[in-house]
């Protein structure tokens, strides 16, 4: 379906100070920015304090940071495209006193310091409440504002066992005998799980206090706590216990009233597909669609209850068949069937799966030629909007590039401080006393099983 947008981006007109660092709320800032808003990045021209995203986190290009390697890393790029960059040595009571000045002709403020932090430098809520009433401010800690852990500084990884999620996550394991039983180790459940609900949480709130303000004019400051947010998540395990005292086991790729359920092999290296039985009808389809009847009428397997007490046999012969074809012939076939089921891509199929191109998931930026980065594409937002524009509206920024813009232009500082703030390393538009990353060569990291694999002969370069 084709439509016409009729309106600018939903955000055109807000501007958002972005405080954060590293990942959850930079995203956020990011996602606004795909919304129009304006976000101007406090960055610091010290290397110590620069965020590890724009000096060791990468990915490089062909693994190699180039001269400008701290405008260069994919992680930086992704998680600030389309912000502006003012930068500021925080430790300074004139860049303090800048913040509250930028704060006072902007909508939003997004931080993720612990509490203790945004209290010394004087930019606490009700610090920068008395410069701006109306002002929406994300506070974005692991443990919150109150209780005894608020102090405590976090990381998502160390969260997902604190809030819970981690005793979900695990594969089944052998039990001696044959059969797969609850595993004894906990996982985690992917790259920075509670980052990424922080981020989307964080959009939300953003969105609902600034419809409260547009009814009554008054200011929100959302105290976003990564450790209950996670733990919010978690859902059905704790109504579990709550209702019944049972502790949900883990159970790997399985599905408590569901099988078979699972993640199968397929043809190719490391190439898998899942599939999903729901119930009675869907299997009766399944074992017409994969031409075994015979397990159909198999008594066994019968009943819901049945295929779960065998359901160890009915994962060889799933695998028997998923294995003679590749995970997208496996997903056709079955869902001709309607019986659900779907690839497990890796990196390159899903930069290459022809819906997400179809949909333009994938959008193309273009980057300043110093960077030495080209045209690049970047993931989208799962959704678009009929009446008004949304999307990726740049790379993210030099650093410092809006140093002119916000001092000046925004702020209206005399050129004589300006050139002051440069003069004292208050501001910069380069690195002071940092240099480039060591990187561990592709092959290399594949030995030491840091990365699985790598293609060297993708031409992924937008």
């Amino acid at each position: 379906m084709t439509t016409s947008v009729r309106g600018g981006p939903p955000l055109e007109n807000i501007r958002v100070v972005d405080l954060s660092r590293v990942f959850a709320m930079p995203f956020a800032g990011a996602n606004l920015a795909d919304l129009g808003a304006e976000v101007i990045k406090i960055d610091t021209c010290q290397a110590q304090f620069m965020e590890t995203t724009r000096t060791i986190t990468g990915p490089f290009p062909d693994n190699e940071p180039g001269a400008l390697w701290w405008e260069q890393g994919g992680t930086f790029q992704t998680l600030n495209r389309g912000k502006r960059s003012l930068t500021l040595d925080l430790r300074s009571e004139e860049a303090q006193r800048i913040v509250k000045e930028l704060v006072s002709v902007s909508d939003i403020v997004l931080e993720n310091f612990t509490p203790r932090v945004m209290a010394r430098f004087g930019l606490d809520y009700e610090s920068l409440r008395a410069v701006k009433p109306d002002l929406i401010m994300v506070s974005n800690t692991g443990y919150g504002h109150s209780g005894p852990w608020s102090n405590f500084g976090a990381m998502a990884s160390a969260l997902e066992p604190a809030h819970g999620t981690g005793a979900y996550m695990g594969y089944l394991e052998d039990d001696g005998s044959g059969k797969l039983q609850h595993g004894g180790v906990p996982n985690k459940v992917g790259n920075s799980y509670t980052d990424f609900l922080a981020t989307w949480t964080a959009l939300v709130s953003v969105m609902a206090a600034l419809l409260h303000r547009a009814k009554t004019g008054r200011g929100t400051w959302i105290d976003l706590a990564m450790y209950q947010n996670g733990a919010a998540f978690v859902g059905e395990g704790l109504l579990a216990y709550a209702l019944n005292g049972e502790r949900v086991r883990r159970m790997g790729n399985r599905h408590p009233a569901m099988a078979p359920h699972g993640c199968y092999p397929c043809v190719g290296e490391d190439q898998w597909v899942t599939i999903a039985v729901r119930d009675d009808a869907d299997w009766r389809a399944f074992c017409g669609a994969i031409g075994a009847p015979e397990l159909a009428a198999d008594a066994r397997y019968a009943t819901v209850r049945g295929r779960l007490e065998w359901q160890d046999a009915l994962d060889a012969i799933v695998s028997e068949w998923t294995g003679q074809r590749t995970s997208y012939q496996v997903m056709e076939i079955l869902q001709d069937a309607r019986v659900p089921a779907g690839p497990v891509l890796t990196a390159g199929q899903a930069l290459a799966d022809p819906h997400f191109r179809q949909r333009g998931f994938f959008e193309r930026v273009d980057h300043p030629a110093d960077t030495g980065l080209g045209t690049k594409e970047y993931i989208g937002r799962g959704w678009k909007f009929s009446g008004s524009k949304a999307g990726v509206g740049g790379p993210a920024p030099l650093l410092g590039e809006a140093n002119d813009y916000a001092l000046r232009s925004l702020l209206g500082l005399p050129a004589e401080r300006v050139e002051t703030l440069a003069e004292q390393e208050v501001t910069g538009v380069e690195p002071i006393g940092g240099r480039a990353p060591s990187q561990v060569p592709l092959e290399a990291q594949v030995e030491l099983g840091w990365v699985a694999a790598f293609d060297a002969g993708f031409e992924g370069r937008g």
